[in-house]
C-alpha cells in the first residue's frame, strides 16, 4: 500500500476502500452522507462502500448528480445533508459527485447564495475553514478532483463557475483500484483520455508550473 502526503492524504491501493471507517475517524467525520451518481450506484460500488461504515443505516445516499453538476443538484443534497443533521460527506465517483460534494460543504456551512462562492464573484475571500470535510473516493482515472482545491458547477443563471478554496480541497482521497474494474467500458477509455488530457497540458500550457511539469 502506497501513503501519499501531497496537499491532502491518499490511500492508495487495491481493497483500501476497507480504510473508509479510519479516515472517517481521522478527519472527524461521525453522521457522513455520500453523494454519488445514480451510475455509480447501479454497479454496487455504493454497497462496498457502504459495507465499510459501522453505521451504515444512518448514511443517506444522494445519487442524482447531473453529469456536470449543477447549482439545483447542490440545493437538493444540500436539503438531505442538513434534514439529517449530517457532518461530513463522502464523495463517490467521477469528478462530477466530488464536485457536488464540495459545493455541498460550502454551503451547508456558510451563508449566501452559490454564486456568492464563485471565484469569479470574489468568493474565495468568502470560504472558510469551517467547511464541512469530504472524503473523496474516486472511481474513474480522469478528473483529479480527489486533490484538487476546485469544484466546476452551473449556476441558476447558466454560467459555469469555478468554487476555489484550499479549503475545498477533500481531507482523504481513497483511491482503490477495485472500484473502476466495474465501470462500463465506454466511461473507463473516456475518463483514461481525459487523464491523458491532463498530462499533455501539463507540456503545452503557456503559463509555467514547474511541478506539474515534472509530473
Amino acid at each position: 500500500m502506497a501513503l501519499i502526503n501531497y496537499i491532502t492524504q491518499i490511500q492508495f491501493d487495491f481493497g483500501v476502500v476497507a480504510m473508509l471507517q479510519s479516515e472517517c475517524e481521522r478527519v472527524g467525520i461521525k453522521r457522513p452522507m455520500i453523494v454519488t451518481d445514480a451510475g455509480v450506484r447501479a454497479v454496487g460500488i455504493i454497497d462496498k462502500v457502504l459495507a465499510q461504515l459501522k453505521n451504515a443505516d444512518a448514511v443517506a445516499v444522494y445519487d442524482q448528480t447531473p453529469p456536470n453538476p449543477t447549482e439545483a443538484a447542490t440545493r437538493d443534497a444540500l436539503k438531505i445533508y442538513r434534514e439529517g443533521k449530517f457532518d461530513g460527506l463522502i464523495a463517490v465517483g467521477g469528478g462530477s459527485a466530488m464536485d457536488l460534494a464540495k459545493a455541498v460543504a460550502v454551503m451547508a456551512t456558510h451563508a449566501g447564495d452559490l454564486k456568492h462562492f464563485a471565484a469569479i464573484e470574489g468568493g474565495v475571500a468568502r470560504i472558510t475553514a469551517a467547511t464541512a470535510p469530504v472524503i473523496a473516493i474516486p472511481t474513474t482515472s480522469g478528473t483529479g478532483s480527489e486533490v484538487g482545491r476546485g469544484a466546476m458547477l452551473i449556476l441558476d443563471d447558466g454560467r459555469k463557475v469555478g468554487i476555489l478554496s484550499p479549503y475545498v480541497v477533500p481531507r482523504s482521497a481513497i483511491c482503490d483500484p477495485e472500484l473502476t474494474l466495474d465501470l462500463p467500458p465506454l466511461l473507463t477509455a473516456a475518463t483514461g483520455m481525459d487523464a491523458i488530457t491532463h498530462c499533455c497540458e501539463s507540456f503545452m500550457s503557456s503559463a509555467l508550473n514547474f511541478p506539474a511539469g515534472l509530473a
